[in-house]
């Protein structure tokens, strides 16, 4: 029987670092600081909370004001400003040092807004609602440009490409665009695969892939410049996928959907991470810190799990070192090399029989006289038999 030192822990299921409990309803957005010291969450319970990832507190009273869910929150570059979208119509920036509204909340869009994100520099922000995408001046909350409506249909998640030059949309139409970030002017697209509605759309830190998870069940890439899918799609263990973040690296992909296990995916190798990430309820929203240490999940369960990113990549290595100790044959021990015999003289055929030596029988085994006695019987009687037979020597 083993012993439990001698048995190998199974790469399982791993606890958080801590959850942060304060919503009264289901976390609909998170969204780490650029300090990798905070985040900010969003809710079905209309309020942003900040907390502080060290004691899993908040580090201020709620900032309250939205009528309706808020669906997005992003933060500012540079950490100074947090911008939300709610299904009340409005896009609301904050102050993150006094709590208070920078301006008044910002109208435009005629239905509930979906999606918000800063741009790389800060100094805009996009939104989307009513079926289009519009650009706000971060500092004074003007419209800079806009609505554009590249889509058929209501646009679920908008993002910048990393230089702020591209805006990537995806929407219930079932395709992906990419537009000018200034004017609106498609510029790839659409890209067409998914079988349902598309709601999540990401870059890849290099700029060089969109990835986009849809109602079908499926994570596809797309090469940014063709509009091409890369490879065949991910399948995903929900049915939906809510949301997708990808690793500051571009490593991994987690996805949240409505499942308790959020699920981590190798984009190098296309095969799922080793490390299970189960919460006690459906995942409804995930996102990385800008420094790769951690990874978070909002939860149906109104809570905020943290979850040790390193674990991903020490899972990685254990799977990698096991695949190369299992494909690398052990080694062959080496034979000693034995030292080479001179050959024989060569043998005169004509002296052959001259030079045989005298062919002498072996005495009987001590051991087996019981069969020599039986042999030696069978011969003496085949050799009077023998003589018996021959007609030269007659009985």
């Amino acid at each position: 029987m083993l012993s439990s030192s001698s048995r190998t822990r199974r790469p399982d299921y791993v606890r958080p670092l801590r959850t942060f409990t304060g919503h009264t309803d289901t976390v609909r957005c998170v969204a780490f600081f650029p300090d990798n010291r905070r985040l900010v969450s969003s809710s079905w319970d209309n309020t942003i909370r900040i907390w502080d990832l060290e004691t899993g507190l908040q580090t201020r009273a709620p900032l309250t004001g939205h009528t309706d869910v808020v669906r997005s929150v992003a933060v500012s570059p540079n950490g100074d400003r947090i911008a939300s979208a709610s299904e009340d119509h409005t896009l609301r920036v904050w102050d993150v040092a006094t709590g208070e509204l920078l301006y008044d909340p910002v109208e435009g869009h005629a239905s509930g807004l979906w999606c918000v994100t800063f741009s790389p520099d800060g100094r805009r922000i996009a939104t989307t609602g009513d079926n289009t995408i519009r650009l706000w001046d971060a500092s004074t909350g003007g419209l800079v440009a806009g609505p554009f409506r590249s889509h058929n249909g209501n646009l679920y998640s908008l993002t910048y490409s990393p230089d702020g030059l591209e805006i990537a949309s995806a929407a219930n139409d079932k395709t992906v665009r990419v537009c000018d970030s200034d004017i609106g002017q498609m510029l790839v697209g659409p890209m067409e695969g998914h079988e349902n509605d598309v709601r999540c759309v990401l870059y890849t830190p290099d700029g060089q892939r969109l990835v986009t998870a849809s109602d079908d069940g499926t994570i596809r890439v797309w090469n940014v410049i063709t509009g091409e899918q890369i490879g065949e799609p991910l399948k995903s263990h929900t049915t939906i996928i809510t949301s997708i973040a990808i690793s500051p690296d571009g490593t991994f992909l987690a996805t949240a959907g409505p499942s308790t296990v959020m699920q981590i995916w190798n984009l190098s190798t296309r095969q799922e991470a080793n490390t299970i990430l189960r919460h006690a309820n459906d995942v409804s929203c995930v996102a990385f810190s800008l420094d790769g240490r951690y990874i978070s999940g909002g939860c149906c369960d109104f809570r905020i799990w943290l979850w040790d990113a390193s674990l991903l990549y020490r899972s990685q290595s254990s799977v990698a070192e096991l695949a190369q100790q299992i494909s690398t044959p052990p080694p062959i021990p080496s034979t000693p090399v034995l030292p080479q015999l001179p050959l024989p003289p060569e043998i005169d055929e004509s002296e052959t029989v001259r030079h045989l030596p005298t062919m002498v029988p072996l005495p009987p085994s001590p051991l087996s006289s019981i069969g020599v006695v039986c042999i030696t019987r069978y011969s003496i009687a085949t050799q009077s038999e023998s003589r018996s037979t021959d007609p030269q020597n007659p009985k």
